[in-house]
């Protein structure tokens, strides 16, 4: 009863700072599955430094890429200001494709839903301070860009935290095995991920490993921040 009262005194006192809204596992996942992510009104014109390291270590090949990511209202990406150091191989052979075929990876991430893939509360985990329902993601069909992995979802807000997975199918005759990971924040109403980590074992070329990072404009995000190690 005292711990009851002395909740009631606080909001009393400061009206506008209310506690956080919790979610059941169940809760929190219905929110983010009702959500619409093929549009998102918040991100129309913002703008972020992007920055993007790749190598292919088998033959000895790396290099970096940095410039301006800009989301419209629709989701269209534009990329300009383009500057790249490094072995040309990297910027034709990993770093062009990924920029080309980027839509292809929001389509997945937009595919994730009750009627492609079964949803399995696993645990409730720690998240660089943040408390995360964990999922598993098993797909109902064995097919490009279906992939089995997990959800990390925000305990308070139901928002994405981290999505990662491995592809069930193969892209190509020549790629072996694909995993992902991306990481979310949360910039004026608008989820993108702030780190997007590939690895791609191919038939011919070995390992070919790529990091993202995006940073607001607005407010810049430190990767040296960012606890969390990749999966």
């Amino acid at each position: 009863m005292s711990h009851i009262l002395k909740k009631t005194a606080l909001i009393l006192l400061f009206p506008g700072v209310c506690p956080a809204q919790s979610f059941t596992a169940s809760e929190a996942l219905d929110r983010y599955l009702a959500r619409p992510r093929d549009q998102q009104p918040g991100c129309s014109g913002l703008a972020f430094t992007v920055q993007i390291d790749a190598s292919m270590p088998k033959l000895g090949k790396q290099g970096s890429m940095h410039g301006l990511k800009e989301v419209s209202q629709t989701g269209r990406v534009v990329y300009r200001d383009l500057r790249f150091t490094g072995d040309n191989l990297i910027k034709t052979a990993v770093i062009a494709r990924f920029l080309a075929h980027e839509a292809e990876s929001h389509e997945a991430t937009a595919g994730v839903t009750r009627e492609n893939y079964a949803f399995v509360h696993e645990k409730t985990s720690d998240y660089n301070g943040l408390t995360a329902f964990v999922f598993r993601l098993k797909p109902k069909r064995k097919q490009a860009g279906f992939f089995r992995g997990e959800l990390w979802l925000d305990a308070n807000t139901a928002e994405p935290l981290r999505l990662w997975g491995d592809f069930v199918k193969s892209p190509s005759i020549f790629i072996r095995s694909f995993r992902f990971v991306l990481d979310y924040q949360n910039v004026s109403q608008c989820l993108e991920p702030f780190r997007l980590l590939l690895s791609v074992q191919t038939r011919i070329a070995g390992d070919a490993e790529m990091a993202v990072w995006l940073h607001s404009t607005d407010s810049p995000l430190a990767e040296g921040s960012f606890e969390n190690s990749s999966q």
